[in-house]
């Protein structure tokens, strides 16, 4: 049996416990595929890819790897055993398909967000010139601010 943790009753009637890990609850509100950012290498950015058409192979073109079990072996989730002692984390997504974690250098994920920034703000653009230009019976003035 374990020892009853020890605490303090403080003037105010509250209880103080010693110091302990940040306590996680347990409810049905947690993400099922989410990654703490304890565990997490900031130099890189994190993400379930699915294992259809050709994903993983975009991933792979993209900058993105596999992450190996050996880099968070906290996590519960499956793993593809390596011949040399690594593993792909894996999870079942449903409906056959499989996810894998990857990871993308920071500089890279980046990248990516400002080029769809730039398609973003052209299609923004493409928008406002349709909608004030007359055509196709379209009439009035948009703004986007």
């Amino acid at each position: 049996m374990t020892e009853p943790t020890k605490s303090a009753t403080t003037g105010r009637g509250k209880t103080t416990r010693a110091k302990r890990p940040t306590r996680m609850s347990m409810s049905g509100s947690r993400k099922r595929m989410h990654i703490p950012v304890e565990f997490q290498d900031p130099d890189f950015h994190y993400a379930w890819i699915s294992d259809t058409n050709d994903l993983i192979f975009r991933a792979n073109r993209a900058g993105y790897e596999h992450v190996q079990h050996h880099e968070m072996p906290q996590l519960s989730f499956d793993v593809d055993e390596g011949t040399d002692g690594t593993g792909h984390i894996h999870t079942n997504a449903g409906g056959g398909v499989t996810q894998y974690l990857m990871k993308q250098p920071m500089e890279y994920h980046l990248e990516d967000i400002d080029e769809l920034r730039q398609i973003n703000k052209a299609r923004v653009q493409d928008i406002i010139k349709e909608t004030n230009s007359g055509k196709n019976g379209t009439y009035g003035k948009v703004e986007i601010s």
